[in-house]
């Protein structure tokens, strides 16, 4: 869904209200409050209340947007659909002052627009993988700058026991991928995480050479390739986790450049979503009809 179109089938608030009204409740609206259906439609003012309800069973008013990522917003829907369209469209993410330009609003506004975007789709990312499983982490962060590369009398270790944020991921190979920070990357942790995303009496796990995998390889089927010898022996490989790492360090090097603690979840929960869903021709009416509480799966 390009912007032309996203502009040309939704051109006004009431039309984009209309939309969700019909993709949440078709011809039978109902209180998101006491789910009642005796309920009546308000008229539009010159106030701009458009599309607000009254519920006659427990007396309160609401709107479609209510329990929806468009929840209390007072961004124009059309600028949301905009955006949605933008982000589900960007392969390798863009930035809140990029999507600000695009949108002519403020810088603040694009960041809370898009963090909710991904707050979505981090609640729509939980797979359950099976077949061959590829498992690996990555850290998210930047290269140290030259007079950087050393903390004090030690050099700045770069992959494991970097300072940066590390991230746990499995790829079923052809199908779905799940990611996560990590807090520490024991064999106990990391059996927590395949345990709880992976089938793991269906699967096969690849990995490489590092030991805490060999915790999980007591409970289910484990390869291993020596990445010091090799990066591939027929079938045992883990190029595909690795194409995935790329996708998300792009974003990080291209748009972001800097995650939070806090949000860092988020966009490793959009590198996710748009992996899972990159077959999707359709993924701008996908986030929408899953936003208003559609199961698409």
């Amino acid at each position: 869904m390009n912007l032309v179109e996203v502009m040309g089938l939704f051109p006004d608030q009431s039309t984009c209200i209309s939309f969700l009204e019909h993709i949440r409740w078709g011809d039978n609206p109902v209180c998101v409050h006491c789910g009642g259906d005796h309920v009546t439609k308000r008229k539009e003012t010159e106030t701009g209340r458009i599309g607000r309800w009254n519920c006659n069973s427990c007396k309160v008013s609401f709107k479609v947007t209510q329990g929806t990522v468009f929840h209390g917003t007072k961004i124009p829907l059309q600028k949301w659909y905009l955006a949605i369209a933008l982000i589900v469209d960007a392969k390798k993410s863009l930035s809140s002052c990029q999507l600000a330009r695009n949108l002519d609003i403020k810088q603040k506004a694009a960041w809370y627009m898009m963090t909710r975007i991904r707050a979505e789709m981090a609640d729509k990312t939980d797979p359950l993988l099976s077949g061959i499983i590829e498992a690996d982490e990555t850290y998210i962060g930047g290269k140290p700058r030259k007079r950087n590369k050393r903390e004090g009398d030690k050099p700045i270790k770069r992959g494991r026991g970097t300072p940066k944020q590390a991230v746990i991921g499995a790829v079923e190979r052809g199908g779905q991928v799940i990611a996560q920070l990590a807090t520490d990357l024991t064999g106990r942790s990391i059996l927590k995480f395949i345990q709880r995303y992976v089938l793991m009496e269906r699967s096969e796990l690849i990995t490489d050479e590092f030991q805490a995998y060999n915790v999980v390889g007591r409970e289910m089927m484990h390869a291993v390739i020596h990445h010091k010898r090799q990066y591939a022996d027929g079938d045992i490989h883990t190029n595909t986790i690795e194409g995935f790492w790329s996708l998300l360090k792009r974003a990080w090097y291209g748009s972001h450049h800097h995650y939070s603690v806090a949000y860092a979840p988020l966009y490793v929960a959009e590198a996710c979503y748009k992996y899972n869903y990159r077959k999707d021709s359709q993924l701008f009416w996908r986030f929408l009809f899953q936003a208003a509480g559609w199961n698409t799966a």
